[in-house]
């Protein structure tokens, strides 16, 4: 008898830390996310005075860190490729992932080129594209074990070539 209350005890203080644990598990998500995205923030920091100082401006790319990153407008272009030589996270190799289905061999997954329209476009909350034909284009990042299109676990990187900036944020919803 007193062995089933004590495993009935056990058990409920186990159900009752479950939401916890799981909330602890969204929250490292998301702080890994936040970091990650800060860490861009820094690497794009450096790519513009490497620009600066290069006097490179109106190249067509740069050599960051050992690394060719392709430019439009004066900024990275919102490629894998790109993003990918700016960041120091596990990433693949190359090309872009899967959307829809979970990475596996990296941290991270990537994706590209997107724009409002385009195959593999996912809307942003709260961000509104300046031009809609194309011309701005987003990557995403996202953790492996994560799918694009059905969680709103990632961070993305815009380059508004219609307005000259970049925008750069996270999405934790989903995470």
């Amino acid at each position: 008898m007193e062995i089933t209350i004590v495993l009935a005890t056990l058990g409920s203080i186990a159900l009752a830390a479950l939401p916890i644990l799981l909330d602890i598990h969204r929250q490292a998500y998301a702080s890994m996310l936040h970091s990650s995205q800060s860490s861009l923030g820094t690497a794009l920091k450096f790519f513009h005075a490497k620009v600066v100082i290069d006097d490179a401006e109106e190249s067509r790319h740069i050599t960051y860190v050992d690394r060719k990153v392709k430019m439009l407008s004066g900024m990275p272009e919102a490629s894998a490729d790109s993003i990918r030589a700016l960041l120091e996270i596990g990433l693949p190799v190359k090309g872009n992932s899967q959307i829809d289905t979970p990475c596996t061999g990296s941290d991270f997954c990537i994706m590209g080129q997107q724009y409002p329209n385009s195959a593999h476009f996912v809307e942003i909350p709260k961000y509104q594209f300046a031009d809609q034909s194309g011309l701005d284009r987003v990557v995403y990042i996202w953790p492996q074990g994560y799918t694009l299109t059905e969680e709103a676990c990632y961070f993305y990187y815009v380059n508004q070539v219609s307005t000259e900036s970049i925008v750069r944020g996270h999405v934790t919803d989903g995470c």
